[in-house]
Parts: C-alpha cells; structure tokens; sequence
C-alpha cells in the first residue's frame, strides 16, 4: 500500500519544519492512499458531509459538531485543528478530526473535541472500515503526526468494537478507557424493553412517579423545536447543572459562557438534521428535568442531562423524562439503537450494557515516549478508581464533603 501526504496551505500553519510535505510508501496490495491534512475544517468539509451522508460516522464528529466545539471550547483551549482525509481512488474513505495539544513543550494529536464527546471512531467509508486492518490505519496515523510535526497521538475513547468488527484505532497496547459507554438495541414495543429491562417492581415505582409528577398539573414533555423552546431547555439545563455541580461537588463541563456558546450553536443549527436537541419536562409550572439528545443514523444518543433539586426531586424527574424519550424512541420506526454514553451510573445500568472503550497511544519522538508513559498511567489510574467499589464512592464522597465546607 502506497500512503501520500499532502498539506492544504489554505491556511498556512505554524508547524515546525518536519511537518513539511512528505511521503511514505506502506508495502502492500492495495491501492494507493493518499492523506491530505487541513488545518481549516471548511476545507474538508465536502467529503466530510459525503461520509457522514454515505458512510459510517459517529455524532461527536460530524463536522457540524466539531467546528461548533473548535469555534468556542477549541479556540479557548488553545488547540490547533489538523483534519486528516484519507483518499482512495479519488473518493474520501476516512476523515480524521483532530487537534494539536500542546503541554511543557510537548505537542500531543488527539480528537478534536474529545474532552466534551463521548466516543471516537473517524468517519468511515463503509467499505473501506470493513477491510481496513490496524497495521494500515497506525500507518495513516504516524504519517499524520509527522506532517502535523507532533511528538505524540492520543487516541481517547474508542470503541473497542464498532459497527460489527474490532474498531482499527483500537491499537496494540491499548488500554480501557476510564468509563464505558451503554447501549442497547431498540424493539418497536416500548413495553417489551421495559418489561426485558426492569422487574415488575422497579417498573410499578417509575410508573407510580411518572403518575405523581402527572397529578401535579399542567405536565408536559417538550422536544423543542422553537428558538424559544430551545431557550428555555438550555438555560434549564444550564442552572440545574450548577446547582448539582455546587451541591455534590462535581465537575461542571458546561460553567462557562464559551461552554453555554458551544451548546447553544448546536442546538440552534440551521441544518436538516440538527446536531443536538434538548428535550425537558415541566410540570407544575417549572422544568423539573432536561436531556441533550443527537438522533443519527437509527442510534439516539443521550449526550447529558440535568434535573432541579426542588420538591419534585423524590419523583425522580429525570428517569421519568428519560422514560418518555425512549417510548418516542421505540415507536419512530427510525431509531433502533440507544447509546446512552460515558459514565457507570446506576439509572444507565438499568436500560442499558456497557460497552468498553480503549486509548490509545503512539510515541512518535522520545518526548512523546515519556508522556506516553505518563498518560497511560493515569488513564490506568483512572480506570482503577472508577471500577473500584470503594475508591469510587469514597471520591464521590470526599467531593460532596468539599463543596458542604465552601
């Protein structure tokens, strides 16, 4: 296999000068690949759309939500945008979203966005993900580095099988990632994935909140549509967030207005399919819960979601939305699976299996070797903790304990 590479100097960046046009020859029968990188999304954004429409993709990386996240979380972090497209024959068959990190003098490629998605996998040409062997793609992968003129790849949240195969980033050496992702596949009766899901009595308590939140009057369950609807669920989702980050003493990935502004462009986009939706439910007169949701591709993804910490809080708002989204889910004839993203905890177990994901790491100068070193490391810590039956909890506690003293 023949591998050449070509920089698009549509936007000339400051890369230093191993990054320079080269090319590389992969020994092989196949036909020759040929890796552009762009440092400006809309560059490739033809074939980027082409794949998304004909091939295999995952929502965190479509180009609607990448350049939403480079325009606002991107440009604040500091990231430099490096877009690999894979050609084959002339045709587009694989498009890499990434950036450059850059950390005590180290630069690091990683996917674009991946510190606000939930999983990574490229956007693939369906035959060519079919055949495409891990030897090839770390191949693609090395050559990109080095026109990219980084010291390191980082390949974050992959999943360790994807669309019926061993998904090919998943590398040798790979590690699990911290959390996995759940999913599970739709039936067309609600009732069958309620009843295949939960006990009679788990199912008689959802229910009997369900008819609580109902009786408290002026109940509804919104997918908004309207740019006041959408108004409305985001600042929703955005005070409750804080409130449970200040009351548990969690992280809050959406504190910022640059956070808010990220969210917000997708929300609003003016695309056939948008890129994000917010769903809520009110009642009583107040949003007591709100979800992020993307449809694409027959999967439901549930992106994150929020609840109020006021009265309604014991009928458990949030598992009763939830509940309502997946019975829309189960009755469109489009959707057939659920991807209820990163995070083990208790409500997602109980609808869905976990599905593992792993990181990857290739070193491509000796700086890049020692962070290698040091970011597996913690990934594995990572994972040690969040597995842990008592590690786990005790963090959670020590959390919650931190924010009561501030």
């Amino acid at each position: 296999m023949s591998v050449q590479n070509r920089l698009s100097h549509a936007e000339t960046p400051s890369f230093p000068a191993s990054a320079r046009t080269d090319q590389e020859i992969l020994k092989g029968d196949a036909p020759v690949l040929q890796v552009s990188m762009f440092t400006q999304l809309s560059d490739a954004r033809a074939d980027w759309q082409h794949l998304k429409e004909t091939g295999c993709v995952n929502p965190y990386q479509s180009y609607e939500w990448a350049s939403a996240w480079y325009e606002t979380l991107g440009r604040e972090h500091g990231i430099d945008a490096v877009i690999g497209v894979v050609q084959q024959g002339g045709k587009p068959v694989l498009i890499l979203p990434m950036g450059i990190e850059s950390s005590a003098g180290i630069r690091t490629l990683c996917f674009l966005g991946h510190q606000n998605g939930n999983q990574n996998t490229g956007c693939w040409d369906a035959d060519f993900y079919a055949r495409a062997s891990r030897e090839d793609i770390e191949g693609i992968l090395v050559s990109l580095c080095r026109q990219a003129g980084t010291d390191l790849l980082a390949l974050h949240n992959v999943p360790e099988t994807w669309h019926g195969r061993p998904h090919p980033f998943v590398l040798q050496g790979a590690a699990p990632s911290p959390s996995p992702v759940f999913m599970r596949p739709l039936p067309a009766d609600f009732q069958v994935l309620f009843t295949d899901t939960h006990s009679k009595s788990a199912r008689k308590k959802l229910l009997r909140k369900e008819r609580l939140l109902r009786e408290a009057g002026d109940y509804r369950v919104v997918k908004a549509r309207t740019r006041e609807e959408i108004r409305q669920g985001l600042d929703a989702f955005v005070e409750q967030r804080t409130k449970r980050a200040a009351k548990a003493g969690i992280p809050n990935a959406f504190s910022t207005p640059v956070a808010i502004d990220f969210l917000s462009r997708l929300l609003n986009a003016e695309t056939e399919d948008r890129p994000l939706d917010v769903w809520f439910l009110e009642t009583a007169g107040a949003i007591r819960a709100t979800y992020l949701c993307i449809e694409q591709a027959g999967t439901i993804y549930s992106y994150s979601n929020s609840i109020s910490h006021d009265d309604m809080e014991a009928n458990s708002p949030g598992n009763i939305l939830f509940l309502e989204i997946l019975r829309y889910a189960c009755a469109d004839e489009r959707l057939n699976m659920l991807d209820f993203g990163l995070g083990a905890e208790p409500y997602k177990k109980a609808w869905a299996d976990p599905v593992a994901l792993k990181d990857s790491f290739i070193a491509v100068t000796w700086k890049g070797a020692l962070k290698k070193g040091l970011d597996r490391a913690r990934t594995h810590a990572k994972a040690a903790i969040r597995n842990s039956r008592y590690l786990w909890p005790l963090v959670r506690r020590v959390r919650k304990w931190k924010a009561g003293l501030g």
